[in-house]
């Protein structure tokens, strides 16, 4: 009498391709590269940061408020003119994270172009 059949056996090594197929997808990477950080001002769209540098956040009297810098993988505020410096104690933040300036109205989006969206509405 046989324990097991070519089915089971098949149906076994099928289920365990799977298994570790799914786990070398998953821990390939690439969920939290950043490549785009975003800074609004007043809710409108300031600067598009793609590339590593730092860049400075003027208002419209052309005053500097906040210097952001950008290194490829987290973005953080230097030398904000805001009273209490929020955004500067913020520190480094990756992929999916804010940093809000609230008296300069500055929001700092940092993520990537491939995430997906869990839910959209209209």
């Amino acid at each position: 009498m046989k324990m097991f059949r070519k089915a089971d056996i098949l149906f076994l090594l099928v289920l365990i391709t799977l298994t570790f197929g799914g786990l070398l997808y998953s821990f390939r990477g690439g969920s939290d590269q950043v490549d785009i950080v975003q800074v609004r001002v007043a809710g409108e769209l300031y600067k598009t940061i793609r590339t590593p540098g730092t860049y400075e956040i003027r208002g419209k009297d052309g005053k500097v408020h906040s210097i952001v810098h950008f290194d490829g993988k987290v973005a953080w505020v230097t030398n904000s003119d805001c009273p209490l410096k929020i955004c500067e104690k913020t520190g480094k933040v990756g992929g999916g994270g804010k940093i809000i300036c609230v008296p300069n109205k500055i929001v700092i989006e940092v993520g990537n172009t491939r995430e997906k969206q869990d839910i959209q509405t209209w």
